[in-house]
């Protein structure tokens, strides 16, 4: 995603945009801004334009802002959250540097977009994901910014192949043919498409849902380091869609710190509702299941290299922790994350036996994105069922 850059010494410039939003009225500004806007207002969900302002000591400032061009052809400067900002300083290393470089004004840059959520710990053991770049204010105003992002995860190729399926590109080479029928066969076997079309209400499909994007997202979360991790995704079991899998919803296998990680995915409206399935379902899984992860180490696969016919041991010495990944209804203040999960009883006991680490992942209205999601079912469903 291209950015626009205006370095400048003058207090009176960046004054001017300091604010929670203001005119463009600069012709310099406004030629340059034209450009910009001309250029990538098709392409972009974003125009960010950055002040960087250094003051006569060399210190550096920053606002960031987007830019909109309202009905009248004026442009209009709206000043991002600050936690968005100091995202956007981060991405792009403009931490204490002095950016101004006498004769330029105006300088693009990239900000790199690829990885669409962010993970913000807001505590010793609970994170929190949300959409890289955007405001809740934002997406309070157009929900389905964020259900397409979602979206576009769990109908990807690539994920679905990895995620729900046996292919192994360690074994062979498979045609793009072959690889398609394989990507479809496993949409259908998960209940992410449906010749008759799929049902939203099954909540089998919300908690495959859940799975899904949870072994998307908390693998890397887990795994900051780059150790050798083997994942074991649990919907490559899959065979009926209106019937769950048993067991915990995945695996997590770091060798090198001799740690496995205990998967549970819960997607409800309440996050209190999300605490308490899914602390009675890892309870369950280790008195009642009992499973033998020994029994499944062949459905390990490298995250790495993406295969899964590696052999691999799992040690008697393995640290055991649980994972337990949240998706909920509301957007929560992170205070009140806080609070509700240190009131929650159920989850303080299990954190007396175990491990806890807790991603909370909410989608402002389940309702909503499930119809969405439907709608994205049966496009995606059309291209196949033919």
């Amino acid at each position: 995603m291209q950015v626009l850059l205006h370095y400048t010494v003058k207090s009176s410039v960046f004054n001017h945009f300091n604010k929670d939003s203001c005119n463009i009225i600069n012709e310099q500004q406004i030629m340059e801004i034209n450009n910009f806007y001309e250029k990538y207002n098709k392409y972009q969900e974003h125009l960010f334009l950055i002040i960087c302002y250094t003051s006569q000591s060399k210190t550096v400032e920053y606002v960031i802002g987007n830019i909109q061009l309202n009905t009248d052809g004026n442009y209009l400067f709206y000043k991002v959250a600050e936690e968005i900002q100091n995202e956007i300083i981060h991405s792009l290393g403009l931490e204490s540097t002095n950016t101004y470089d006498s004769g330029v004004f105006f300088k693009e840059n990239i900000l790199d977009d690829t990885d669409k959520f962010k993970n913000k710990q807001i505590t010793d053991f609970a994170n929190k994901i949300r959409l890289r770049y955007f405001d809740w204010d934002e997406l309070i105003n157009n929900n389905d910014v964020l259900f397409e992002k979602i979206n576009s995860i769990l109908f990807d190729q690539t994920a679905v192949l990895d995620i729900a399926s046996s292919y192994n590109p360690g074994i062979r080479r498979y045609e793009d043919r072959i690889l398609q029928k394989k990507y479809y066969d496993a949409l259908q076997a998960i209940g992410f498409i449906s010749k008759e079309g799929i049902n939203i209400e099954l909540p089998v499909l919300h908690g495959d849902i859940g799975e899904f994007l949870m072994h998307y997202l908390v693998s890397d979360y887990i795994s900051t380091d780059k150790s050798l991790t083997y994942l074991y995704p649990k919907l490559v079991l899959k065979s009926n869609p209106k019937m769950p899998v048993f067991g915990n919803d995945g695996t997590i296998y770091i060798p090198e710190k001799k740690e496995i990680y205990y998967l549970e995915a819960k997607f409800y409206k309440s996050l209190a509702t999300a605490i308490d399935r899914a602390t009675d379902s890892l309870k369950e899984h280790n008195e009642v299941v009992g499973e033998n992860i020994q029994h499944k180490v062949e459905l390990f696969r490298n995250i790495k290299t993406k295969n899964n016919d590696e052999i691999i041991e799992i040690t008697e010495d393995v640290k055991e922790k649980l994972v337990l990944f949240l998706m909920c209804d509301n957007i929560y203040d992170q205070n009140d994350v806080i609070e509700c999960i240190e009131n929650n009883n159920k989850l303080n006991n299990l954190k007396k036996e175990f491990e806890v680490i807790i991603f909370i992942f909410p989608i402002l209205s389940k309702q909503r994105f499930l119809e969405r999601f439907k709608h994205d079912s049966i496009l995606k469903g059309e291209q196949y069922y033919v």
